[in-house]
């Protein structure tokens, strides 16, 4: 993954182009936090954590149905949304609430951009 300034500043801009975001957090591979922002008080390692983990189980997935290595996943919670860019260097992460569902793509989008600089 690129620079951790370069990074924050992609994230930050993308907060403010898509106003339902409601946290952005860069991780390594192990879910080890690079940087995070939410609006709310949110456990960053936490969710670095557990996004870490799915893409570890997908991955496994990928490898038994021969479909190779996940490249995202939107996750749809009872109170919002989570959408998950895993790359070679790392993982990047959009949380959303419920209010968010019509720009879970553009966060996508963007996530998969910044994830290949």
């Amino acid at each position: 993954m690129v620079d951790k300034k370069v990074i924050e500043n992609k994230l930050a801009e993308l907060m403010d182009i898509v106003p339902e975001a409601e946290g952005l957090i860069a991780s390594d591979l192990e879910g080890k936090v690079i940087v995070g922002q939410t609006l709310t008080d949110m456990d960053h390692s936490g969710i670095a954590k557990k996004c870490s983990t799915i893409i570890k189980e997908f991955n496994g997935l990928g490898t038994n149905t021969g479909k190779g290595a996940l490249k995202s996943a939107t996750i749809e919670l009872e109170s919002g949304y989570a959408v998950i860019v895993g790359s070679d260097t790392g993982i990047l992460i959009a949380l959303a609430g419920l209010d968010g569902k019509s720009s879970l793509s553009l966060l996508k989008r963007n996530l998969v951009s910044i994830s290949n600089l």
